[in-house]
Parts: C-alpha cells; sequence; structure tokens
C-alpha cells in the first residue's frame, strides 16, 4: 500500500523503521514542526524527520493541518492509508477521509481505557498489570473510533515508560505487517468502543512531574516510573529542583515524616512517604547538572542535603 505516516517522536519512528523495512510505500510524512530541547533548548528535527530524511521522503510539518496547500500535498500521493502514531496534532475529519482506506492510529493502551496523549504514562501510574496496543480507524473524537485488532502485554513491577516503549515497538514488529495485509484484505472487523468504560490520559504536565511526599512510596515510585526517561519527577531541596528518575520503595526504618531526607549505609537517599513508607532514590538530577547515581549525588550536596534536611513539593 501506499501510506502517509504521522508521528513525531522516537516511539514513532521504530514503527516507521518497520514500514520501511516491508513491501509497503512510505509516500509522504508528517510530523511536528521542528522544536527546541534539551539545555538550552537547540533546535532539532524529530527522531521521525530524521529518518525520513534518510531515507528521501518527502516531510511535511504543518503546525496546523486545516491548511489547504498541505490538504492539497497529501492528496497528491494519492495514498491507500494513513498511519498515525503519536503524531500529537488534532488530525481534521477532510484529512481522516483523504486515503482511499482510510485512517488507523496504533495507539498505546487497550481502548476504551486511556484515550489521549500520554496512555503509557497513566497505565504505569494508575498500577495497570496489563495494557497493549490497539489499532484503531480513527474518526473525529479523541480515541473514539471503533478497533480493529489489540495485542496485550503485562506491566512488570520495574517495568518504567522507556521499558513499556520498548515492549510496544516488540508488539508492533511483531503484529503491524500481518495487520496491515488483513487490513488491505478488508479480513477485519471494526469493534466499537464502549464509551461507558473510557478513561482519559491527558498530556504529561508540570502538575503531573511534581512529587506529593504526602502520597504513599507505591504511589510515589509509580509516578517516577512512569516519567523515566522522558520526563523525570520533580522535587525541591531548598530553592533547587531535583528531578528523580529512578526509586524503589524501602523499609522506613528511621520512621521519617514525609520528604524528610536520610542517608544509607551504602550512600543512597532514603526519603519518607506518607502511609510510615520510604523509598530509596537511584537515579537523580540537580537542576542544570547530568543525572548520576544517588550516591554520587549524596557525595557532591551532603551540606545541602545536611542544611535542608528533606525534599518538598514547592520552593522554600
Amino acid at each position: 500500500m501506499n501510506i502517509i505516516f504521522a508521528g513525531t517522536p522516537q516511539f514513532s519512528a521504530d514503527h516507521l523503521k518497520i514500514l520501511l523495512d516491508s513491501q509497503h510505500k512510505v509516500k509522504c510524512i508528517l510530523t511536528q514542526p521542528d522544536r527546541g530541547s534539551g539545555r538550552g533548548k537547540k533546535v532539532k528535527p524529530s527522531p521521525v524527520k530524521e529518518m525520513g530524511l534518510d531515507n528521501g521522503i518527502e516531510i511535511l510539518q504543518p503546525s496546523s493541518l486545516k491548511d489547504e496547500s498541505i490538504i492539497r500535498s497529501l492528496e497528491s500521493v494519492e495514498p491507500d492509508l494513513m498511519l498515525v502514531v503519536a503524531y500529537g496534532l488534532l488530525i481534521p475529519k477532510k484529512v481522516l477521509g483523504i486515503a482511499e482506506k482510510g485512517c488507523i492510529n496504533i495507539h498505546a493502551s487497550i481502548l476504551p481505557r486511556w484515550r489521549g496523549a500520554a496512555p503509557m504514562e497513566y497505565s504505569i501510574y494508575s498500577g495497570d498489570e496489563e495494557t497493549g496496543i490497539s489499532y484503531m480507524r480513527m474518526t473525529e473524537g479523541l480515541d473514539e473510533g471503533p478497533v480493529l485488532e489489540i495485542h496485550k502485554c503485562k506491566i512488570e513491577e520495574e517495568d518504567d515508560l522507556g521499558i513499556l516503549e520498548n515492549k510496544f515497538v516488540e508488539l508492533s514488529k511483531k503484529s503491524l505487517l500481518n495487520f496491515l495485509e488483513k487490513f488491505e484484505k478488508g479480513e477485519l472487523i471494526e469493534i466499537p468502543q464502549d464509551n461507558s468504560k473510557a478513561t482519559f490520559a491527558p498530556k504529561i504536565n508540570s502538575g503531573f512531574q511534581q512529587i506529593d511526599w504526602q502520597c504513599g512510596s507505591e504511589e510515589i515510585s509509580q509516578k517516577i516510573r512512569s516519567l523515566n526517561p522522558k520526563y523525570g519527577a520533580f522535587t525541591f531541596l531548598g530553592n533547587k529542583r531535583v528531578k528523580i528518575y529512578k526509586s524503589s520503595p524501602a523499609e522506613n526504618a528511621s520512621n521519617l515524616s514525609p520528604g524528610k531526607i536520610d542517608i544509607s549505609v551504602d550512600g543512597k537517599l532514603l526519603v519518607g512517604c506518607n502511609q510510615e513508607t520510604a523509598i530509596e532514590i537511584d537515579e537523580v538530577q540537580m537542576e542544570g547538572k547530568s543525572v548520576v547515581k544517588s550516591e554520587e549525588f549524596v557525595r557532591g550536596y551532603r551540606a545541602l542535603i545536611r542544611q535542608e534536611d528533606k525534599f518538598s513539593s514547592n520552593v522554600q
């Protein structure tokens, strides 16, 4: 099939690679405009754009898909299918109807659970034991279209966002081309979603990233795992913002109050949580610095840790 591919992050690029290694032809790529990221907000292309450039594919980067010139460009490639994977922009009805066979979204949850921008993050944060990918026909509503196939996987206790993304890519490597073959032949049944069972996973913002030490260690650990390595969950040590990337629930032998810091015998940070629980921090980052192991952080900021004595949800 001739395919328009729409996606932006590395997760999308991993799916684009599956198509490029197949008999299908990617005629055009839609990806978000180049934006600044990392320290200094250096502008760089998305992973999907980089892969498209490496393979000589036409790339469109509109800030909106309502532009008539973009619509004409998409129509000109005469696509059989539009395939969307974590694109990040709303797709209007006019664009959904451009391809002969419509528009399919690879959504990173078992729909109708976790519709929206951050399904993987919310699956981990909510303690779900199972998740998966849904091949869904796109409609105007937010992830409301009928589902054609679902492929499931377990969420293990140690799984973070990066691990879960890799699991999903492996699911797609095993299923995507077979799905496209059945889809092209008209062998799949479209099953409407039960809207009464829908839950929503909005875009991750700073409020979600912020750690509330009045929560128990399990909830805090799940939040940290749900944001690693893409975002990092943050807290404050005095007036310094600190991001925590890896942690695990730990015994609160010293009866630490929420946010209170202790240093373990092996030099790691222990932090009190609510319900007389605690977490042990494994990887952490002081603002403006690199991510380091907890022991290195303690060596570098022992005086500040002693002075402030606790993490807080806001600048002190």
